[in-house]
Parts: C-alpha cells; sequence; structure tokens
C-alpha cells in the first residue's frame, strides 16, 4: 500500500506532534529518575549522619543487668545501715560508761 501525496501531507504535521510528544514524555522519565536518584542519595546522607537504635533484645540485656545491679546493691545498703546502727549505739554506750569524764587537779 503506497502513500498518496494528500495523505503525505496529512501525516507530516501528526509525525512532528508525536515527535514533540515523545520527547515530552522522555524529559518527563529522565527528570523522575534524576529526583529518584537525588532523593536515594539524600536518604543515605541521613541514615549516615543518624544514630541508628538499638534492637530491642539489646535493651532488654541492659534492663536485665541494671535490674541486678540494683538487686546487688539492696543488700550493701543494708549492711551500710547497721553499721551505721552498731556505731551509734557504741557511741551511745560509751558515753554514759566508766572513764567518760577525767577529772584533772592542780
Amino acid at each position: 500500500m503506497s502513500i498518496r501525496p494528500v495523505d503525505y501531507q496529512i501525516l507530516m504535521p501528526k509525525v512532528n506532534e508525536m515527535a514533540k510528544i515523545q520527547n515530552s514524555d522522555q524529559q518527563k522519565q529522565v527528570g523522575h529518575l534524576q529526583l529518584q536518584a537525588e532523593n536515594s542519595i539524600e536518604q543515605a546522607d541521613r541514615n549516615i549522619k543518624s544514630v541508628h537504635s538499638r534492637r530491642e533484645t539489646e535493651k532488654t540485656v541492659i534492663n536485665e543487668k541494671q535490674q541486678e545491679r540494683k538487686n546487688n546493691s539492696k543488700p550493701k545498703q543494708e549492711d551500710e545501715e547497721k553499721k551505721q546502727k552498731q556505731k551509734k549505739e557504741t557511741i551511745s554506750v560509751k558515753k554514759g560508761g566508766i572513764g567518760s569524764n577525767i577529772d584533772i587537779r592542780l
């Protein structure tokens, strides 16, 4: 099937229109790809600069260690309180005991 001169005159302007449409579509795709590339680079920079959160398992281990420390420190505090009470008792006994007063004569 051959193209007649009348058909050729109609097709030529449409070819230019189609070329413009295809060119604009290609430009949109290129722009979209560039935007995605910039976003991924920005996201990578943010990930590098940010502090990553710890996993939940690490948090529980830390909590368990803290509880163990608290439990271990409670008996120590009780022992210290007992020692302080004993010191107070010995001091009060010494105050009223023999030899608490010294008489000096000149």
